[in-house]
Formats: structure tokens, C-alpha cells, sequence
């Protein structure tokens, strides 16, 4: 399986599809994931995180 989490297009959106957290539980299931880069900037999360 293949999971990509974007960046939101809309500057006054700061969620993110996945935490850093959360894109280690699915990697450990088996899946692909592809992080954009910046996804998670307006979260907090940088892309080091992921």
C-alpha cells in the first residue's frame, strides 16, 4: 500500500493529514509513505520529524 501525505494548499489551514507518529505506525504495517515536503510545517512537525 501507498500513502502520501501532502502539504495543504491553504495558508490558513494548519492540520496535517498524518503525524510523525502515525506515518511510523504505517510504515511498521508495510506501507510506502510519501511525505511532501513542508506537510507538516504549519503543525509544528518538521520534515526531520517524518
Amino acid at each position: 500500500m501507498r500513502i502520501a501525505i501532502v502539504k495543504e494548499s491553504s495558508g490558513s489551514e494548519p492540520r496535517v493529514a498524518a503525524s510523525a507518529d502515525t506515518v511510523k505506525r504505517y510504515i511498521g504495517l508495510g506501507a510506502t509513505v510519501f511525505v511532501a515536503s513542508g506537510a507538516g510545517v504549519a503543525s509544528g512537525i518538521g520534515d526531520g520529524e517524518y
